[in-house]
């Protein structure tokens, strides 16, 4: 799969960013310092807050990275050739391939970042925004192509991209294989968007 972050051996940011990363898998955000941080990063706090106001403005640039990164995962297995539900599907398999190599960062990006950082509920709103219109861009190329795909509204695509969010949370909170919502999640957008 394609990495989501820079290598730890980059620059100074991309060295903090990776060792952001590695601190919310061990801790989330809660139990992550910027000691953690600059630590894991062998850099020092004066380099931190170079780059970062603070521990919270470091977590957004950390979440904007990846969704960024995530966004053009999905519009890459999202775009081509074939079938409305071979596309959807590829999307899919991108998306939950996503969530399942970093179920710690999915855990924290969906659970801690709305409730516990400064502008954190804003910043998922906006991922979830734009996943909605890459879903309905989506939905209109394939409905150029095949005229049985029938457009979605960006409200409509915004509850299917909410509602994904609420499956993943679920299946996180119980344990369940992220890898088994696939199914769901592709036969959902099958059905909506069937003609």
């Amino acid at each position: 799969m394609t990495a989501l972050l820079p290598e730890p051996g980059g620059t100074h940011r991309e060295r903090l960013l990776a060792a952001m990363a590695d601190a919310f898998r061990a801790g989330g955000f809660q139990g992550t310092t910027v000691a953690d941080v600059v630590g894991r990063a062998r850099t020092s706090r004066r380099t931190f807050y170079q780059h970062f106001e603070d521990r919270e403005r470091s977590y957004l640039a950390l979440f904007d990275l990846i969704t960024g990164r995530v966004h053009e995962i999905i519009g890459e297995a999202a775009t081509g050739e074939g079938p409305w539900t071979e596309r959807v599907d590829r999307t899919l398999a991108a998306y939950f391939g996503v969530l399942v190599a970093e179920p710690e960062l999915t855990r924290s990006y969906m659970q801690e970042m709305p409730a516990m950082v400064a502008g954190g509920a804003a910043h998922v709103r906006a991922g979830n925004e734009r996943a909605a219109r890459q879903l309905v861009r989506m939905a209109a190329e394939a409905g150029e192509h095949d005229p049985s795909v029938r457009p979605l509204s960006f409200e409509a695509a915004l509850v299917v991209v909410g509602g994904l969010r609420e499956l993943v949370m679920w299946a996180l909170d119980e344990g369940r294989d992220l890898g088994e919502l696939h199914a769901v999640a592709g036969d959902l957008l099958r059905r909506i968007t069937s003609a």
